[in-house]
């Protein structure tokens, strides 16, 4: 399969959960020399030609030394679904593409971007499956796809997976992730204290808290 060039790809970094399991704000977690928001970014940015940041109506972020869109939600709360349209609409007048990515997926690598934009070919979204389940914030989205959005939002339901059950979908499943990344770190949220521990583990960094 083709995939397009970098030229016409976008990233949109989900940043404005609320964190309440892990129990502290997701983008300033320590991984490493860095944090996770800054190690997302960096992985990220060489597959794309712009990152734009989907952030809660207020919210400090961690610096990056990378160059970056802030976009912050238009009604305090409004939800994933309302913020992955902004993000698509905003990027709609030159790129073909996004990458969306939660800032919580500190194990994702480019080969598993690259993979999901060359699934994406002529559908409107490439996505991983886990247990069943759709991964809508670990997934390529043809821009197109946010007219989709659109209609839903507007028929007044602002839950993502709405959303995404009318696109045409590449659905992919963990043995094909499996294949270009071991730890499959697409689908490894780190979403919880647990979590976080492993994911660090797997990275072979410390635990900044632990010994």
């Amino acid at each position: 399969m083709t995939t397009l060039p970098r030229s016409q790809r976008a990233a949109l970094i989900v940043c404005g959960g609320e964190s309440r399991r892990m129990g502290q704000s997701k983008p300033h977690l320590p991984f490493g020399n860095e944090t996770m928001l800054q190690r997302v970014v960096r992985i990220v940015s060489p597959t794309v030609e712009e990152v734009v940041l989907l952030t809660s109506k207020v919210q400090e972020l961690p610096l990056l030394p990378y160059d970056y869109v802030v976009l912050p939600d238009r009604v305090e709360q409004q939800g994933p679904a309302a913020a992955l349209y902004e993000g698509l609409k905003h990027v709609a007048g030159w790129a073909e593409a996004a990458i969306v990515l939660g800032c919580d997926l500190p194990l994702v690598t480019q080969a598993s971007i690259e993979f999901l934009f060359e699934q994406l070919a002529s559908h409107d979204a490439a996505m991983p499956r886990h247990e069943g389940f759709p991964q809508p914030l670990a997934a390529a989205y043809a821009v197109q796809a946010m007219d989709t959005f659109e209609n839903v939002l507007a028929s007044g339901n602002q839950k993502l997976l709405a959303c995404i059950k009318p696109l045409a979908t590449r659905w992919i499943d963990e043995g094909e992730l499996r294949a270009i990344d071991p730890n499959v770190g697409l689908l490894r949220n780190v979403n919880t204290p647990d979590a976080y521990r492993e994911a660090l583990q797997l990275a072979g960094l410390p635990h900044p808290l632990e010994d």
